[in-house]
């Protein structure tokens, strides 16, 4: 019998690819993501000192322009965080579609993978069954073969 051969093995190979790819992507998005999330946190930080900071100052005495600039530094970093959230929540939607890709490609490896199993079983199980026909075949021909010369020709 011919030696076993996963007629899809191109196939699951090319998806196996995609999927390593996707899962790169995937990858990236979340390094991404995690980045604006630091960068979020920093500027907590930073919101914390500026007004520590202007408190500070404000029981030492600070004049109206410096009050103001510490304002106008509050404001900005929120209005930046405002702008991180929102693209925070566009990569978590972006993350959850590549999640979903990635699984989706899974998916698909795995059933190749299930097949192959499958088809393997089915050469192994038909291998031997040739193999036991072929052994039933040698018994056989062995005691026909044994039994003509255990004929007695006293007649002769």
């Amino acid at each position: 019998m011919k030696k076993f051969n996963f007629t899809l093995q191109k196939m699951r190979e090319y998806k196996k690819q995609i999927l390593e790819g996707e899962k790169g992507y995937l990858m990236t998005l979340y390094s991404e993501y995690n980045a604006l999330e630091q960068r979020y946190e920093d500027l907590n930080g930073e919101m914390r000192n500026v007004c520590l900071e202007a408190s500070d100052q404000m029981k030492t005495g600070i004049g109206v322009r410096d009050i103001q600039v510490y304002e106008m530094k509050k404001a900005s970093m929120r209005r930046e965080q405002a702008q991180l959230r929102i693209q925070m929540n566009v990569m978590e939607s972006s993350i959850e579609k590549q999640r979903k890709v990635v699984v989706q490609m899974s998916q698909e490896v795995s059933g190749l993978d299930k097949l192959e199993e499958k088809q393997r079983a089915e050469y192994n199980y038909l291998v031997n069954k040739e193999s036991e026909q072929s052994i039933e075949e040698f018994l056989s021909f062995k005691m026909s073969k044994g039994s003509e010369d255990s004929v007695d020709f006293d007649g002769m």
